[in-house]
């Protein structure tokens, strides 16, 4: 029976052997994690980043034997989530309450014990955020950080995954300059840091500047579009991306790792099919 992925690449629309991870972001209303997988396996896809949401995947209202059927389905196909990642806005890593860092760094640690059991290879964060009308000073922020990251890093070594670091516009800490600044300071034990192409253009920050510069501890690449005047995550070519030079400055720089698409999208099928077809045209590199 012919996927609807095969479908695609028969009618032109993805080329044959693609190879990106896949964000699940855009499903989390529609799909179960189990249901979302399998829907994504059956388009052909064999890398995901789940998002961690509840009514798609909660840790703390999901059964053991929910845990287990993604386990299995996933074993069962040769699939392999790269990565977990939950709402940014949900939690605050850098937070001035030290009651609020504790639940974030218990909702980053579920995240980690589940990455441990699906054998996932990390999970996403980011820097934490601060009132930008009266921002807290920028190292009582970075203490604030520090103190989480005391707590998640150990935790990340004993379960055997890594924390990877993006960047995100509304964070206090985004640019990869200063997050290369904070990571020689604090350490990078199993810490890598994962550059979003469309979080970058919206918050003005040069993405060729940028890349050679963290090259040595770039976990993970995320690909969207977006325009200036609004922060999205459309389809690859739909917005300001300038998508041909970066892929140049990926392959300057050798990159091998994971392409990572976080398209939102109502229509998130053609959306990513898009955004695969188009990454494809300009020869996007693969991962090793």
């Amino acid at each position: 029976m012919e996927t609807p992925l095969l479908a695609l690449e028969r009618n032109g629309m993805i080329p044959l052997g693609a190879a990106y991870t896949i964000n699940t972001y855009s499903y989390t209303s529609q799909y179960s994690a189990l249901a979302c997988i399998r829907h994504l396996s059956d388009m052909g896809f064999t890398s995901f980043e789940m998002m961690l949401i509840p009514g798609h995947f909660w840790p703390s209202l999901a059964t053991a034997a929910e845990r287990k059927q993604i386990a299995t389905l996933l074993a069962e196909r040769g699939l392999q989530l790269e990565t977990l990642n939950q709402p940014n806005l949900d939690i605050n890593l850098a937070a001035l309450s030290p009651e609020c860092r504790d639940y974030s760094c218990a909702v980053v640690s579920s995240a980690m014990e589940l990455a441990a059991e699906w054998n996932a290879r990390a999970v996403v964060v980011n820097p934490g955020k601060t009132n930008p009308v009266f921002p807290a000073g920028a190292q009582v922020l970075a203490d604030r950080f520090r103190s989480s990251l005391d707590i998640l890093v150990p935790r990340a070594a004993e379960l055997g995954v890594r924390l990877i670091v993006k960047n995100h516009p509304l964070s206090w800490l985004y640019k990869g300059a200063d997050l290369l600044a904070f990571f020689d300071e604090y350490g990078w034990a199993n810490i890598g840091l994962a550059y979003d192409v469309a979080n970058a253009a919206y918050g003005r920050e040069s993405v060729l500047h940028t890349l050679p510069s963290i090259a040595e501890h770039l976990s993970a690449v995320y690909v969207a579009d977006t325009p200036l005047e609004e922060f999205r995550h459309d389809e690859v070519g739909a917005g300001v991306v300038q998508f041909t030079p970066i892929s140049a400055a990926l392959a300057t720089i050798g990159y091998k790792g994971p392409t990572i698409i976080e398209v939102v999208s109502p229509d998130p099928d053609r959306a990513i099919s898009q955004s695969v077809s188009e990454l494809e045209r300009l020869g996007w590199p693969s991962p090793a």
